[in-house]
């Protein structure tokens, strides 16, 4: 009986000893782990904010890969939810719904696992450097009471490594996505409104466009001088179809404002609003076609797709400025 006596009383000792360490533990589990990333600031937010990317990198998603799971019709925005249910006692049931967020900057979500109480929060803090972007990531744990806090102690180390394997993970997967082609420097991306033009719609060779050019401006200046309700808005235009040295097919077109009726190969249309890339080339327009071919290769490179024919504007009369700065707008109608 002594013995079961002091087998009692050790165990009682033990049982205070652990009570009173763990009333001295922190009330919240609180950790941060971090890791640099070699991308740029948005491709990195890109995959934290789409939950079902998560599938790539997530610790958990690898410890169950046939869980189920459930996800918003959006991503990216406050009320943006996953759910999942796993037979894995590692992953459990569980739901995550993001409560705050800053594009490319931060999200912070709300957790919440069945069979446990309180609502755990995790932040995502990017921190664009020299060296890539630094992902902070956080998790807050629900107040707990004195005698649960050993318990949560005994959790940490298997929750850090789940952040740092996950982490590694995340810059193991976006560091291996296709870099994004770099628009060409002076390009830039402009939405356009909508424009009155005249037009008229011919054909030439590559060599023969300056020619073909002034013959159709100055039946157009003769039409909008014949027309008293029309107005010349802007400088003068060419839109380009197709291109080959042997034969280009385009309009010379000028902006107007006022109203006219068409009239034989005059033409009066609206050119229509939307996106387009804009480059801007000064000195002699011969040199304009490697502008040109930068803005195509970074169509064909990137998301976008051609919306239409391009078109140049000649924004200053080569007869009046010095050769150096003669000015040619370039435009490119793209969309996604």
């Amino acid at each position: 009986m002594k013995v079961l006596k002091w087998i009692f009383i050790v165990i009682g000792i033990l049982i205070a000893v652990i009570l009173i360490y763990s009333a001295t533990l922190p009330s919240q589990m609180k950790i941060e782990e971090s890791i640099t990333i070699n991308a740029p600031a948005d491709k990195v937010y890109d995959q934290v904010i789409d939950f079902p990317s998560w599938n790539q990198w997530s610790y958990w998603s690898m410890l169950d890969t046939a869980m189920k799971q459930e996800f918003s019709e959006t991503m990216g925005e406050i009320g943006s939810k996953s759910q999942w249910w796993s037979k894995n006692q590692m992953v459990g049931n569980g739901q995550q719904e993001v409560v705050e967020i800053r594009k490319n900057e931060y999200m912070k979500v709300k957790m919440q696992f069945d069979g446990q109480p309180g609502f755990p929060n995790a932040e995502f803090i990017l921190e664009p450097g020299e060296d890539g972007t630094k992902v902070r990531w956080t998790f807050i744990g629900p107040e707990t009471p004195f005698y649960k806090r050993i318990f949560a102690k005994l959790f940490e180390p298997m929750l850090v490594n789940a952040y740092q394997t996950s982490l590694k993970n995340l810059k193991e997967y976006v560091e291996a996505m296709p870099t994004a082609p770099t628009m060409p420097a002076g390009v830039t991306l402009e939405e356009l409104g909508s424009q009155m033009i005249i037009s008229i719609l011919d054909s030439t060779t590559g060599d023969g466009i300056s020619a073909k050019l002034t013959e159709m401006y100055t039946e157009l200046s003769i039409f909008v001088e014949s027309n008293k309700d029309l107005d010349m808005a802007g400088m003068p235009m060419a839109i380009y179809h197709s291109y080959s040295p042997e034969k280009v097919v385009m309009e010379g077109a000028f902006p107007v404002m006022g109203s006219a009726e068409s009239s034989g190969r005059v033409k009066l249309y609206s050119l229509g609003a939307g996106t387009a890339l804009k480059g801007i080339h000064y000195g002699d327009y011969a040199a304009s076609e490697d502008l040109h071919n930068a803005i195509y290769d970074y169509i064909e490179a990137s998301e976008y797709q051609m919306a239409g024919s391009p078109w140049e504007v000649y924004a200053n009369d080569p007869t009046t400025v010095d050769s150096a700065a003669v000015e040619t707008h370039i435009y490119y109608p793209v969309s996604k």
